[in-house]
């Protein structure tokens, strides 16, 4: 009897440490490499239907159980778990020949998620990530040659100096994301159209916001980005998920900013603005790349399309 309770107790340690990464988890933790951070239902929406969210969920399950990926809660207010990843996540991609940099402390990562606007700002870029890659599947025409997440630009901020009234000004920008769209013409010349995205939820008043147009037109004029990426020219894409209320607002500061120091007119037309539904899911991305949404700071009449050219 006992040699029998022994025999279970090894099959069941095998059992609990026989554990390999398949295709469909491998995916999920590649999906998570590119995010982020996510949820089980914005991973299914990337590369399942609808009807997959249970099968996604249970898949991440098996991750975190072997420590692949990390589920993250919050304290206090019931929400679905969002997920990074674990050690063993990181070191799988990088077994698999994916360039990961990225520092990892548990603590700190179940401590970020405590702070609910921090949870929702990061959920905002994996939801533009998503719309992204989605987009590009369906237009075959376009494709995503450069994508960077906050992440990276934390590691890496972008300073800048410019001159103004005979002083130099030095600025930071931590972008939410930077995309650089490749796009074939009709003509079969290629061409890239560069975005750098800035998320907002109607948190930041007037004083901060413009501190923050006034760190991108130091940045733009400066041209720093044809020597940090590569490119000729560059849009600021401003998303608002809270109304269009809140983007108006937006572009009427942006105008403040600008006309406060009597900026060329050029520089105008590199902000674009737009009003995004709190669930990305209701939207095409199509809708988001190509319908003509967008709005210049001083134009309400002409929306434009963000990388129709």
């Amino acid at each position: 009897m006992h040699a029998t309770n022994q025999d279970e107790d090894c099959k069941a340690k095998i059992k609990r440490t026989a554990f390999v990464i398949t295709p469909v988890h491998d995916l999920l933790v590649r999906d998570l490499g590119t995010l982020h951070r996510a949820t089980a239902e914005q991973l299914t929406r990337l590369n399942y239907k609808p009807g997959m969210l249970s099968t996604v969920k249970a898949r991440l399950k098996d991750l975190a159980d072997n420590r692949y990926v990390l589920p993250l809660s919050h304290p206090s207010i019931r929400l679905p778990y969002m997920y990074a990843l674990d050690r063993k996540g990181l070191n799988h991609l990088q077994e698999q020949g994916v360039d990961v940099r990225e520092y990892f402390r548990p603590s700190q990562e179940e401590d970020t998620a405590k702070n609910f606007l921090f949870r929702e700002h990061m959920l905002a870029i994996s939801d533009l990530l998503i719309q992204s890659l989605l987009f590009v599947r369906s237009e075959p025409a376009y494709r995503i040659e450069t994508m960077l997440h906050e992440r990276f630009f934390k590691n890496h901020p972008i300073s800048v100096t410019d001159t103004r009234s005979g002083r130099e000004e030095t600025k930071t920008i931590v972008p939410d994301a930077y995309l650089a769209f490749g796009y074939t013409r009709e003509s079969g010349k290629e061409v890239t159209l560069p975005v750098l995205w800035e998320l907002d939820r109607g948190t930041e008043d007037q004083k901060f916001f413009r501190k923050r147009i006034r760190a991108y037109i130091v940045f733009l004029k400066s041209r720093a980005f044809r020597t940090l990426f590569s490119i000729e020219n560059i849009t600021v894409a401003f998303a608002t998920t809270k109304d269009h209320n809140r983007m108006k607002q937006m572009r009427e500061w942006t105008r403040k900013e600008l006309a406060a120091t009597n900026e060329p007119s050029w520089l105008s037309q590199l902000f674009l603005f737009t009003s995004l539904p709190e669930n990305m899911a209701e939207i095409e991305p199509r809708l988001l790349f190509l319908d003509p949404v967008w709005y210049l700071p001083s134009d309400d009449d002409n929306p434009v399309s963000l990388l129709v050219e």
